[in-house]
């Protein structure tokens, strides 16, 4: 997603907390919406004085929605988040494949291509249905139409990222999912969102489109994949194993609601 980013670096006493205005969630929810970026408290007391600095940079921006991800390692932030008012909402995966030379060959023949203009229609109504398990459903303090429209959102705007390439897979006719990917310097491939049509989910295709894609990357010089995915979504995290992913250390997601959000 492209847009002008407000970020800061709040510091105090040592510690820091990087934050930014999120542009596309904040058009989506109605109201100015924040994510952090990177956290480091200071010792004791000190944390709280960093902690009452990022509620008065929120009150400033009149911020109603932060989210934040922390290694699950890092339990005296956590604590911290969650004494000012963060709340846990899921832990996510980081699959990552660091040798694409043992990637078998799909057993269904699937083409996937660069999604033209005409084509996005189809696919922000797949983006709408296919995230049941992403943080802004599972958050039910949250308006499901609104995370839905969030992803589909997504998927328009990655048409005009230059970062991102949105990618569509078909058999024969039929549109079966999606990937929005990005290629980096370092020829590794980051995959921000994945997803099968809900019509095709459940019909053994899965591990097939990700071996298309996976063996679309080698072709093209990558040397590795990543991702993120949330441990809820219990079937597509035993396809990636299946697939010979290995899995970072899991990361823990917060969400803060300063205000009751509708």
């Amino acid at each position: 997603m492209t847009d002008t980013i407000e970020a800061v670096t709040l510091e105090r006493d040592g510690g820091a907390i990087e934050c930014f205005v999120v542009p596309w969630d904040t058009a989506i929810f109605g109201f100015p919406v924040a994510e952090i970026t990177g956290i480091e408290l200071g010792a004791g007391d000190r944390a709280n004085g960093l902690l009452a600095d990022l509620d008065a940079w929120c009150a400033d921006h009149r911020i109603r929605l932060v989210s934040c991800r922390l290694d699950h390692t890092k339990l005296r932030e956590s604590m911290a988040l969650e004494a000012l008012g963060f709340r846990f909402v899921e832990m996510v995966h980081q699959p990552q494949l660091d040798d694409l030379s043992g990637v078998d060959p799909p057993a269904r023949a699937i083409t996937v291509d660069v999604v033209g203009r005409d084509d996005l229609g189809a696919i922000e109504a797949i983006a709408s249905d296919a995230f049941t398990t992403s943080r802004f459903l599972l958050d039910p303090r949250l308006d499901p139409d609104l995370g839905r429209r969030r992803y589909a959102s997504w998927v328009r705007s990655s048409v005009d990222d230059p970062r991102q390439i949105l990618l569509q897979a078909r058999i024969g006719e039929e549109l079966v999912g999606f990937f929005i990917v990005e290629e980096r310097p370092d020829r590794s491939v980051y995959w921000h969102l994945t997803a099968v049509a809900p019509g095709w989910q459940g019909r053994g295709i899965g591990r097939s489109l990700w071996q298309t894609m996976l063996l679309r990357h080698r072709a093209a010089g990558a040397t590795s994949v990543r991702t993120t995915i949330s441990a809820h979504n219990e079937p597509v995290i035993n396809l990636y194993a299946r697939l010979g992913f290995t899995f970072g250390s899991p990361r823990m997601t917060f969400h803060w609601l300063r205000e009751t959000v509708g």
